[in-house]
């Protein structure tokens, strides 16, 4: 692991389809790595990444991910974008 990031552009444009895709979402709840090379994002840059980023899991609701894509839309400092997506709350 190199400890890779995703672009503002990037993490907006994965928010985005896992707000509204529903076929995305379930890909990238059974394949991570899978569905963000589908999605765009660079092979050398999701082999980098956590590996927590990369397991299988249930993901927040849509609204959530909505909610998230909106905050990182608003940020102004994007140095540091690091790959978190918001997991279900059980």
């Amino acid at each position: 692991m190199t400890d890779t990031s995703l672009t503002k552009e990037q993490g907006l444009a994965l928010l985005t389809r896992l707000a509204q895709d529903d076929a995305f979402r379930t890909h990238f709840e059974q394949k991570p790595a899978e569905a963000l090379h589908k999605a765009g994002i660079p092979a050398d840059v999701i082999v980098g990444l956590s590996s927590r980023c990369l397991c299988p899991r249930k993901l927040g609701s849509k609204q959530a991910m909505e909610e998230a894509r909106a905050r990182l839309a608003g940020n102004i400092d994007t140095s540091a974008l690091h790959f978190v997506v918001p997991d279900a709350k059980f």
